[in-house]
C-alpha cells in the first residue's frame, strides 16, 4: 500500500519497502546548522535571508532528490545488488507425505513408477494441486507365505511371521476365530510390526471387518510402517506382525494378501517438451517457462536449441553463473523462482571492446525445455484424504489417497527478507559467534523453521540450539508433533551450522522446551452478545496469546512467546477483558501441563508463573464456558 506525504516543494511516495536513507531536507538543512556553529563559529547569521543558508537549503533540496530516487530503485535491481554479495532469495519448498494405492484383486503384479501423479480434486479458484511419486514400486499381490503363533497369557494375541520384507505395505489378513464360548474384552487391539534394532512399531487399520474379531470371522487391512525389520522369534527370524489383545478370542486360521503399499511423494508436477519461442540472438535477455517455481533439476531436464535451417535439437547446459564461461559455451542460466532462462549478459571491457560471457543462440533459433517440475509452496499443505485423484491411470489401481497430512511446503523467501537477512549476514559475515548469530542462522537454514532460541554454554558444553517449525495456521491448539522438528530438518541444520561454527564450537540441536498452560475461565456476556461466539472469540484469543509462534502480544498475533517471559494472571484478564460481548470475568484459573500428554496439574497456579530463560509457554486444551447476563 502507497501514502503519500507532502513535503517541501514536492510529494514524497512512501512505501513500505526497505529505506535505504531516510534522511529528509529539514534533517539535511539542521545537520548542516548544526555542523556551522561547530566548525564556523564566526558564522552568526543563520536566518533564511542569508546567502549562505540560501545555499544550504538549495544543495539540501538537490541531495533529498537524489536520495528520493534511491529510495524509489526497482526490485529488479535490489535483486542485482543482493546478487553482488551472494545472496539470493531463498527458494519454496515443497510439501511430502505418503500416499497409500490400492490395487483391485487378484492381480498378478502392479508397477507404481515414480513420479506417477496424484492430485486433490480442483476448487473453485484453484487448480488441482499435484504430487508426485519419489520411488518407484512393483507390488506381487498374491498369497503371502506366513507363520503363525499364538502368544500366550497376559499378551495375549496373535503373531504373524512374513517370509519377505513388509515396509510400507498395505495388507488384508482375513482371520477365522476359534469355536465360540471365549469372552471378549472390548478392550482395542493393538497391531505393531517388527522394526529396525529390535522395537516394535504400530500398524495403521486401515479397515477392520470383524469388530475387534466379535464377529467371529472377518479381514482386517493394515498399512504398515514404512521401516520394518526382521526379529528371531521362536528360533525363526521373520517379519513379524503382532497383534496384542486382552482377553481376545482364539483364533483358528489366518490368511494375507498385498492390497496395496504407501509411496513417498512431493509437491510437483511434471511438464515435458515446452516450447520458450524463437530467440531473439541478444544477451541477457529472459524467457519465461510458462509455470514457476521450479524444482532442482534432475539429469536429462535441459533447454535444447534448434537454429535455423537444422534439424536436430542441441542440448545446452545449465550453469549457476556464466562469470566462468566463455564466448562458445552453451550455458543457460535458471531462475527457479521466478521460472525464466536467461543466456549470458556481454560486458564491455576497460579497452572498449566487448566480452561475451557464454553462447547466445543465433535469432530466430527455436527454444524448448525438455522437462521440469515445478511446485512448491505452503498451498502444498493439505489435509489427510486430500489427495483422492490418479492424473495418470495406473494398470491394476483402483484408488489413492494420502494416510497422512501433507507438510512441510513453504513459499519462497520474499524480496523483504532477503533484504534484512543480506543486512544481518554482511554484518556478521556468515560466521556463528554470538546468541545472536546462532539463532538468525538457524532460521536463515530453512523456510521451514519459524523460531531459534539459542543458549550460551555453561563451562565447556555446547551451544544448545532449541528449534521451533513454522506451521501453517498456529492460532489454535498445537500437539507435540506438529511443534517437534522432523529428524530431516534437523540434519540440514546441522549441516549448515557446522560450516559456520567457529572451531573448537560445538553445538546441540533440540527442540523447543515448551511450558504448558491450561486456561479454565468463566465470563458473562451481554444480553444482546451471541454466547457461542463469544465463547469461541475468548478461546481462539487465548490460543493466539499463549502460543510459542504468534503470542506474546495482547493486540493479536505477535512474533511468538519470548523465551523465558513469566506469565501473570493480570495478563490472561486483559486478552479475555478486550473480547467483544464479554461483560464480566467470573472465574479465571491458569493450570499447568504436560504438552505431550496433556495432563493438568491438579490445582491451579497462583500469581505469576515463571518459566526457565530457554523455555517458551504453549497453550495446553483451554475451557471456556459464556452465560448470558442479566
Amino acid at each position: 500500500m502507497n501514502f503519500t506525504v507532502t513535503g517541501r516543494d514536492r510529494a514524497v511516495d512512501v512505501l513500505g519497502d526497505i529505506v535505504l536513507d531516510d534522511l529528509r531536507f529539514q534533517d539535511l538543512v539542521s545537520e548542516a546548522r548544526t555542523r556551522i556553529t561547530r566548525h564556523s563559529p564566526e558564522w552568526t547569521e543563520h536566518n533564511v535571508s542569508d546567502p549562505g543558508i540560501t545555499l544550504i537549503e538549495l544543495f539540501a533540496w538537490f541531495t533529498d532528490v537524489l536520495l528520493y530516487r534511491i529510495n524509489r530503485i526497482p526490485d529488479r535491481l535490489h535483486l542485482a545488488l543482493l546478487e553482488l554479495v551472494g545472496i539470493t532469495p531463498a527458494p519454496p519448498r515443497q510439501a511430502r507425505t505418503r500416499v497409500r494405492f490400492m490395487v483391485e484383486q487378484p492381480a498378478a503384479g502392479v508397477t507404481i513408477p515414480a513420479g506417477s501423479e496424484v492430485a486433490a480434486p480442483r476448487t473453485a479458484g484453484q487448480d488441482g494441486i499435484v504430487f508426485q511419486t519419489t520411488d518407484a514400486l512393483t507390488l506381487d499381490t498374491g498369497e503371502l507365505s506366513m507363520h503363525a503363533l499364538e502368544l500366550p497369557a497376559p499378551d495375549q494375541g496373535l503373531l504373524l511371521g512374513f517370509d519377505r520384507p513388509l515396509s510400507g505395505l498395505v495388507i488384508r489378513i482375513k482371520l477365522e476365530g476359534a469355536p465360540a464360548g471365549a469372552t471378549v474384552s472390548r478392550r482395542s487391539p493393538v497391531w505393531e510390526a517388527s522394526g529396525p534394532v529390535g522395537r516394535w512399531q504400530e500398524a495403521n487399520v486401515v479397515r477392520d471387518e470383524t469388530d475387534d474379531l466379535l464377529l467371529g470371522s472377518g479381514s482386517i487391512t493394515l498399512e504398515v510402517p514404512e521401516e520394518t525389520g526382521a526379529a528371531v522369534i521362536d528360533g525363526r527370524q521373520l517379519h513379524w506382525l503382532r497383534w496384542r489383545m486382552t482377553g481376545g478370542p482364539a483364533v483358528a486360521a489366518a490368511s494375507a494378501h498385498v492390497v496395496g503399499a504407501t509411496v513417498p511423494a512431493i509437491h510437483a508436477a511434471t511438464v515435458t517438451d515446452e516450447s520458450l519461442g524463437v530467440c531473439e540472438g541478444v544477451p541477457g535477455v529472459a524467457y519465461p517457462l510458462r509455470h514457476r517455481p521450479v524444482l532442482a533439476l534432475e539429469p536429462g531436464e535441459t533447454l535444447e536449441v534448434r537454429e535455423p535451417g537444422r534439424d536436430e535439437w542441441v542440448p545446452w547446459q545449465a550453469v549457476d553463473s556464466c562469470a566462468h564461461s566463455a564466448g562458445a559455451d552453451r550455458h543457460f542460466m535458471l531462475d527457479r523462482v521466478l521460472g525464466e532462462v536467461r543466456f549470458g549478459p556481454a560486458i564491455r571491457q576497460p579497452d572498449g571492446g566487448w566480452r561475451q560471457f557464454g553462447a547466445v543462440p543465433p535469432a530466430g533459433s527455436a527454444l524448448r525445455f525438455t522437462r521440469y517440475r515445478y511446485g512448491g509452496g505452503r498451498a502444498g499443505n493439505l489435509a489427510t484424504g486430500a489427495l483422492t485423484m490418479l492424473v495418470s491411470p495406473l494398470a491394476g489401481v483402483v484408488s489413492v489417497t494420502n494416510p497422512q497430512p501433507a507438510a512441510g511446503g513453504a513459499d519462497a523467501e520474499s524480496l523483504d527478507g532477503a533484504r534484512r537477512r543480506a543486512a544481518l549476514e554482511l554484518r556478521s559475515r556468515s560466521r556463528a559467534v554470538t546468541v545472536r548469530d546462532f539463532e538468525r542462522l538457524t532460521v536463515d537454514a530453512s523456510p521451514r523453521v519459524a523460531r531459534a532460541i539459542c543458549c550460551a554454554p555453561q563451562g565447556s558444553g555446547p551451544v544448545r540450539v532449541h528449534v521451533l517449525p513454522r506451521i501453517d495456521s498456529p492460532d489454535r491448539l498445537l500437539t507435540v508433533r506438529e511443534l517437534t522438528p522432523d529428524e530431516e530438518l534437523m540434519r540440514l541444520l546441522a549441516e549448515q551450522l557446522d560450516k559456520r561454527r567457529l572451531i573448537g564450537t560445538s553445538i546441540r540441536l533440540l527442540p523447543a522446551r515448551l511450558r504448558g498452560i491450561s486456561i479454565a475461565v468463566e465470563v458473562t456476556t451481554a444480553p444482546v452478545a451471541d454466547v457461542e461466539r463469544v465463547r469461541q472469540d475468548v478461546e481462539h484469543a487465548l490460543y493466539t496469546f499463549l502460543n510459542p509462534l504468534i503470542g506474546g502480544s495482547p493486540d493479536g498475533p505477535g512474533d511468538g512467546w519470548p523465551a523465558g517471559r513469566s506469565l501473570s494472571p493480570g495478563e490472561l484478564f486483559g486478552i479475555v477483558y478486550g473480547i467483544s460481548g464479554v461483560q464480566s470475568v467470573n472465574l479465571l484459573r491458569m493450570y499447568e501441563t504436560d504438552v505431550r500428554t496433556g495432563e493438568q496439574a491438579a490445582q491451579p497456579t497462583e500469581g505469576h508463573m515463571p518459566i526457565d530463560t530457554d523455555e517458551l509457554i504453549a497453550s495446553g486444551r483451554h475451557f471456556v464456558r459464556a452465560v448470558v447476563g442479566g
